[in-house]
């Protein structure tokens, strides 16, 4: 009930504060005219004065008071022709009191109609406890959080919300999860790996020197670990260290089993080092697919990652590549990146220009997957 009577002083106070002026019946002033008169007989008095002690002539003084005179008469024309206002504060008055009346009662009216006025509060508390909807992640992500802010040194659920990070694109976010594991639970590959990845996604496929130590600590408990050694040698490629990257590309490419299919990509930048025209890829072939679906969920979507990043590196020298363009613009999209779903499509309109039937088949992708739109 307090509540109640609270609102209404507010909503009245503040409809009087509005509409109080209009109850004020502006007052009719002459604005400077008693002021500016006092000023003329003050001056008509120094030309008496002046004309006493033969300060002027008389006729000079003469045509002094004429002149003061003549402004005398403007002021008072001035002052007989500006209107006073008028205030109808007979009507004013009712607008006013019906208005303070009758705002809070409308108000009242359509939240009666409108809301829920008998539903009771419900604690955060109580809305975290609450079973969260298994069909809905933002519900089942927000449990976690709230409790990982009460338990911030449960390593077990920053271990399980990082992945789901990673998942939904939140790399930042991702990259903390795990350091939170790691801080609690130790380092494992698997964090490590998860870190270095995030921290990688984070910065837009360049290896910060976080990740370079992440990846380092990886390979010193197992050196021939093939994921570590390949981020670190796109990091010697990066810091312009063009013949240690390549050597290590050398000698991945030549450990890579058969139907490896992270060895196309290898040869391509090692090609790139070498200055060698490398070839529009040609897709993976049967076995590069088989060995794709042998992995896990997490290292597929990691090979995925890197897999379309790749595309868009290549496609920021081949620029006419149509079919590179509609590949990486749907891969964005069916990853959740519209972001950069959206640049791909800006960047394939740049790269295309001329080419009206590419450009018209980039348009109708565009459309159909809803980029940009």
């Amino acid at each position: 009930m307090i509540f109640w009577i609270a609102i209404a002083v507010l909503t009245a106070a503040v409809t009087y504060a509005v509409t109080r002026p209009l109850l004020v019946a502006p007052t009719a002033t002459v604005g400077d005219v008693p002021n500016d008169i006092a000023v003329y007989k003050d001056q008509l008095a120094e030309i008496d004065a002046d004309a006493a002690r033969g300060l002027i002539s008389g006729a000079d003084a003469d045509a002094a008071r004429a002149e003061v005179s003549r402004r005398v008469l403007r002021q008072s024309e001035t002052e007989a022709s500006a209107p006073l206002p008028v205030t109808n504060s007979a009507l004013l008055k009712p607008v006013y009191l019906a208005t303070t009346v009758a705002l809070p009662l409308v108000s009242l009216a359509l939240y009666m109609n409108f809301g829920a006025p008998g539903m009771p509060g419900v604690p955060l508390k109580d809305r975290l406890a609450a079973p969260a909807d298994s069909t809905k992640p933002d519900d089942l992500i927000a449990k976690v959080e709230a409790r990982l802010r009460e338990h911030p040194e449960d390593g077990k659920g920053w271990e399980v919300v990082a992945p789901v990070y990673m998942a939904r694109g939140r790399f930042p976010d991702a990259a903390q999860a795990y350091a939170s594991a790691m801080k609690y639970l130790g380092e494992s590959p698997k964090r490590l790996q998860g870190f270095a990845d995030a921290r990688i996604r984070s910065e837009n496929g360049i290896v910060p020197e976080d990740a370079r130590k992440a990846l380092q600590s990886i390979l010193a408990g197992d050196p021939k670990l093939k994921e570590p050694r390949v981020w670190l040698a796109l990091a010697k490629e990066q810091d312009g260290k063009a013949a240690e990257a390549a050597k290590d590309y050398r000698a991945l490419i030549a450990e890579a089993p058969e139907g490896a299919p992270w060895k196309q990509l290898l040869q391509e930048r090692l090609d790139k080092l070498d200055g060698k025209p490398t070839a529009p890829s040609k897709g993976p072939d049967a076995a590069s697919v088989a060995a794709v679906e042998s992995m896990s969920p997490a290292d597929k979507q990691a090979f995925i990652t890197r897999m379309v990043d790749g595309l868009a590196e290549r496609l920021k020298t081949d620029v006419k590549d149509k079919v590179g363009w509609l590949k990486l613009i749907r891969a964005y999209q069916m990853m959740g990146r519209k972001d950069a779903a959206a640049k791909a499509l800006a960047n394939a309109k740049v790269g295309l220009q001329g080419n009206a039937a590419a450009l018209s088949e980039i348009d109708a992708l565009a459309m159909q997957l809803g980029v940009g739109g």
